[in-house]
C-alpha cells in the first residue's frame, strides 16, 4: 500500500460498499422507502437549461473578461447540477420508465454543448458493477495517465484543468463489446451537433464559448472539479470513496454525498442526505472533505498525493 512503489493500490477485498448496504437494510430496512424516481428532477433540469441558454444569450456580445468569470463563479455550478442530473437519469431515478430518463438526460445535456448523455449511461454503471476494475472503472485513470502526471505539481494543476480529456483516454481500456454507435448513441450526437450549430449560428462563438466554459470548469481546475480527487482518492486508512460536507454541496445536488450513493445507487440526490441521518453511526467514522480548496492544495502541493492512491481490486463486481 505504499504510494511510492507507484502501482494502484492492490485490493483483495471486495467492494466495500456491499457490505455496508447490506448492514444498514438489516438495521434500517425503512431506508428502503427512500428508493425510487424523482421526478422533481425533470423541472430542476428544464429551469436550468432555460436559464443557461438565457445568458449565454446574453453573453452573445460581451467580450471574453465578462465570459471567463460569468462561466468560473456561476455557469460552472449550473453545468455541475445538470450532470448530476444526468446522472440520475442514468440511474433511471428520474422518472420509472427507461426511455423517459434516456430523453430526459439528453434535454439536461443540450446546454453542455459536449455528448454526455448517452456516454455517461454507457460507462458510468459500468463504474457501479465493477467498481475497482482496471479495464471496466473508467473511474481508475489509466497507467500512462498516473506515470506522466506523478507528483509534478504543474502537471497535477494540468490534469486537473483539462480532466474532460484525459478521462475521455480512460475509455479506450473499456472492454466491454457493445455497439458503441447505437441509436441512442447516434440521437445524442445529432441533437448536440445540431444545438451548437443552431447557437454558433444564431448567437455566435462567445455563446458557445460560454457552454464550453461552464462545461470545463465543472470538470476542471476549480472546486467543483475536485471531486475527481474527492470521490476515489485513497486517503491514508484505505477508505476508497470520500464524501464532500460543504456548503456547496447542494448546488451540484448532492454529489458529494458520495458513499450514500455507492451505498444506495437507487436513491435520488435529494433523498441521499436522509441516509446518513437515518444510519449516522456507518457514516460517522469515515472521513471527508470540508473544503474542495483545501483538497485542491493538498493534492497539487503533497508529494504522496499521486494518481496511484485508487484501488484496484483482484475481483470486481456488484449488483447495484
Amino acid at each position: 500500500m505504499n504510494p511510492q512503489q507507484k502501482t494502484f493500490f492492490k485490493v483483495t477485498s471486495p467492494d466495500p460498499h456491499i457490505g455496508r448496504r447490506k448492514a444498514i437494510l438489516a438495521r434500517y430496512p425503512e431506508i428502503r422507502s427512500l428508493y425510487g424516481p424523482n421526478p422533481g428532477s425533470f423541472l430542476m433540469i428544464l429551469g436550468l437549461v432555460a436559464v443557461q441558454f438565457t445568458v449565454a444569450w446574453l453573453l452573445r456580445a460581451q467580450p471574453w473578461w465578462v465570459i471567463l468569470p460569468a462561466a468560473y463563479f456561476a455557469g460552472a455550478y449550473a453545468a455541475a447540477s445538470l450532470y448530476a442530473l444526468i446522472h440520475d437519469a442514468a440511474h433511471n431515478l428520474v422518472f420509472k420508465n427507461i426511455t423517459l430518463n434516456r430523453l430526459t438526460a439528453m434535454i439536461a445535456n443540450l446546454p453542455i454543448i459536449t455528448v454526455s448523455a448517452e456516454t455517461f449511461r454507457r460507462y458510468h454503471m459500468q463504474h457501479h458493477f465493477s467498481m475497482g476494475d482496471y479495464e471496466m472503472d473508467v473511474g481508475i485513470p489509466t497507467q500512462w495517465e498516473a506515470r506522466w502526471v506523478g507528483n509534478h505539481p504543474a502537471k497535477k494543476v494540468l490534469w486537473l484543468a483539462f480532466f474532460i480529456f484525459f478521462q475521455l483516454g480512460r475509455t479506450r481500456k473499456f472492454t466491454v463489446k457493445k455497439q458503441f454507435m447505437n441509436p441512442w448513441m447516434v440521437l445524442n450526437f445529432a441533437i448536440i451537433l445540431l444545438v451548437d450549430a443552431l447557437i454558433l449560428y444564431f448567437w455566435g462563438v462567445r455563446s458557445l464559448l460560454y457552454l464550453f466554459l461552464c462545461f470545463l470548469f465543472s470538470f476542471g481546475f476549480h472546486p467543483l472539479g475536485a471531486r475527481v480527487i474527492q470521490e476515489h482518492f485513497i486517503i491514508d486508512d484505505g477508505q476508497e470513496t470520500n464524501n464532500f460536507s460543504g456548503r456547496a454541496n447542494i448546488l451540484e445536488c448532492n454529489f458529494g454525498c458520495h458513499n450514500e450513493h455507492h451505498d444506495f445507487p437507487r436513491i435520488p440526490w435529494n433523498r441521499l442526505p436522509k441516509v446518513s441521518r437515518i444510519a449516522g453511526e456507518f457514516y460517522a467514522q469515515l472521513k471527508q472533505h470540508p473544503s474542495r480548496w483545501k483538497l485542491i492544495l493538498t493534492f497539487v502541493t503533497n508529494k504522496d498525493w499521486d494518481l496511484y492512491r485508487h484501488a484496484v481490486r483482484t475481483k470486481a463486481g456488484v449488483e447495484a
